[in-house]
């Protein structure tokens, strides 16, 4: 039985709990069990639970700073949200901020790697979704000129924000520089989802471009070769998958060296590692109900992962052979969206 911790006010008893949370690193998540969705924090195998939000909005999504020091997150509905950070050791003072400006709908934000920026998309007053660059103590500044659909990740150098287009003849990925200048088309196709490899060498994207769902990997100084104006022979986007069924949810490893997704082939949604290269496809669960959102922990020992094995969606974790798989979550409520 786990052990619920409820916090109703105190930003700082929240650290207090976190630091009896020894011996592991503290995984985020969005649980809607006391009725509405709030964000929680554990450690794997602690059997404690700690409730971090704690507000009637939903919040959802939460996004952990690189520093640990702050978690962003959504807080509203669907189509009317905010952005809001919450600084995680401000002992007794709350220190909570809304960064997004304006009512609208936003997306999950993206840290830059140095937690002191976020990006996120926002569609505000009917308009097109835009990309946004925002810092806690700074009002945003709009990053995109083109209409997007998301922001997929920020370059672990800090160097460029990569994010996903349908806006006509720009569809595809595009890359340009947090401080607004050298954007730069990649791809001219269907393709999304797009995270950076953690050397920010490499793009690994989902594309659609051969009508189904599959992952691709890209050099970042090339350029796809359906692009009209290519120029040099540096010019690929080397498949990675190819199957009859959809593909999703990429996460690199910390070391680069492979690959965890999501994929439909025999039938639900199952989580599998490969290579960077493409090879040794190897499905690491094995379940009857879709498990999905896999993400890796800092140190690349384990994976957490959503699985609706009873019914409804809870946490579990397992290592990089798909062993070991432990269930971290455990009750009738919806629990998703881990982050590390």
């Amino acid at each position: 039985m786990f052990r619920i911790v409820t916090i109703l006010s105190c930003v700082g008893f929240i650290l207090t709990m976190l630091g009896c949370q020894s011996g592991g690193t503290v995984l985020y998540f969005t649980s809607d069990r006391d009725g509405n969705l709030e964000i929680y924090s554990t450690i794997p195998n602690s059997g404690e639970e700690i409730n971090v939000t704690n507000k009637p909005e939903d919040e959802y999504a939460p996004s952990l700073s690189p520093d640990g020091k702050w978690v962003a997150f959504l807080v509203g509905d669907k189509e009317k949200s905010s952005i809001d950070v919450l600084k995680l050791d401000s002992g007794q003072g709350k220190e909570r901020f809304t960064i997004s400006k304006g009512s609208g709908k936003f997306s999950t934000p993206v840290w830059s790697p140095d937690s002191k920026r976020i990006a996120y998309t926002g569609k505000l007053s009917g308009k097109g979704s835009r990309i946004y660059i925002a810092s806690i103590d700074d009002s945003p500044a709009r990053l995109s000129d083109i209409e997007v659909t998301e922001v997929g990740d920020w370059s672990p150098d800090g160097e460029s924000v990569v994010f996903s287009s349908t806006d006509g003849d720009r569809t595809g990925i595009h890359v340009r520089n947090p401080d607004g200048v050298n954007q730069r088309q990649m791809t001219c196709a269907k393709d999304y989802h797009a995270t950076w490899s953690p050397d920010s060498k490499k793009l690994a994207f989902i594309s659609e471009r051969d009508g189904n769902a599959d992952i691709y990997v890209m050099d970042r100084d090339a350029m796809d070769d359906l692009c009209p104006d290519k120029n040099d022979s540096r010019l690929e986007a080397y498949q990675l998958t190819e199957t009859d069924e959809k593909e999703s949810d990429i996460s690199w490893s910390p070391d680069g060296k492979r690959l965890v997704f999501v994929s439909e082939r025999d039938g639900n949604k199952e989580i599998y590692i490969m290579e960077e290269s493409g090879n040794k496809q190897t499905r690491l669960t094995y379940n009857e109900i879709p498990d999905y959102n896999p993400i890796w922990s800092p140190d690349g020992g384990t994976i957490a992962f959503v699985s609706e094995l009873d019914g409804d969606p809870d946490i579990f974790i397992m290592n990089d052979k798909g062993e070991n798989q432990t269930r971290v979550t455990n009750n009738e409520a919806s629990d998703t969206n881990p982050s590390w």
